[in-house]
């Protein structure tokens, strides 16, 4: 077992944060192996559920983003005048879209017509809050 499958849920939530935060992107395709949430950091797709992201983030591996190389005075203007999601966004995100990722799956499997009707209510508010986490 690596060292990645022994976080806590609200540990990968952080390094996944973090990882949005240093540029990563939220994929819309699910983990073909878990059905997890993925993301793109430097130019590698990982699972958020189940690959080693403290790896993913450790000094070595982390490039620093391009376009940050300026002064320390040049950075910080470029940082206040970039308005960037709050970390306790990105995370929400990225449980809603495991939690998306499940409930697709779950209406995938189903056959009653009830339940898919749930189903599809939870999926629309799953995607609604995540398009107006998206314009915070």
């Amino acid at each position: 077992m690596s060292t990645g499958q022994s976080l806590t849920q609200k540990e990968r939530m952080a390094l996944t944060a973090e990882m949005m935060r240093l540029g990563a992107t939220l994929l819309r395709e699910a983990c073909p192996k878990c059905g997890g949430v993925q993301i793109k950091f430097q130019g590698r797709i990982f699972c958020t559920s189940e690959d080693d992201l403290e790896a993913a983030l450790s000094p070595e591996e982390v490039q620093e983003p391009q376009g940050r190389t300026g002064s320390k005075q040049e950075t910080a203007k470029t940082v206040e005048s970039k308005v960037e999601p709050s970390q306790e966004n990105v995370a929400i995100r990225v449980l809603l879209e495991q939690k998306l990722a499940a409930v697709s799956k779950q209406l995938e499997t189903s056959t009653d017509v009830e339940e898919q009707t749930k189903l599809l209510d939870l999926i629309s508010k799953y995607v609604e809050t995540i398009e107006k986490l998206k314009k915070q």
